[in-house]
């Protein structure tokens, strides 16, 4: 029986000490990358084919690394965005992901909210702690992306 894993995971993305200070324009043309260049932010994706693009959707072809993939190591996914608020990622088995930022009097956070849906059965408290794991980190790698990149100048 497949499986669905409903996950969301919040972080900073100014916490004390880093540089440079990344501003919500920065935030968002990440973002706005992410659509179209998923394997630069995502390490299991080895090429983002894009298909379509027009008015904001982005229709494409998305390969993992052998193994890594939602029960599949291939995904064609729909991506809207919704300027400045969220990215939706929708896949044709139905998983859904969103990448949300917001704002708070504590600064920027970036939430992940993930609906995965897996072929195959998967148990236990222990696959749960290894998929939530995977998602702070893309959470957390993202972020990180998104500021080696200011400092490189492929977001501005």
């Amino acid at each position: 029986m497949p499986t669905t894993f409903n996950y969301a995971f919040s972080a900073p993305i100014n916490p004390p000490n880093v540089t440079p200070t990344l501003t919500k324009p920065q935030v968002w043309a990440g973002l706005e990358r992410k659509m179209r260049f998923a394997h630069e932010f995502v390490p299991v994706i080895t090429s983002c084919e894009v298909l379509e693009d027009k008015d904001g959707v982005v229709t494409r072809v998305v390969k993992f690394e052998e193994g890594t993939g939602p029960g599949m190591d291939v995904a064609k996914e729909v991506v809207k965005g919704f300027k400045p608020a969220w990215v939706d990622f929708e896949q044709e088995n139905g998983a859904h992901i969103r990448n949300v930022i917001s704002e708070t009097d504590a600064g920027l956070f970036m939430t992940y909210m993930f609906e995965i849906r897996y072929g195959k059965d998967l148990k236990g408290d222990e696959a749960d702690t290894e998929y939530e794991r995977m998602a702070k980190h893309a959470v957390d790698s993202s972020i990180d992306v998104m500021r080696e990149m200011v400092k490189d100048g492929r977001v501005q």
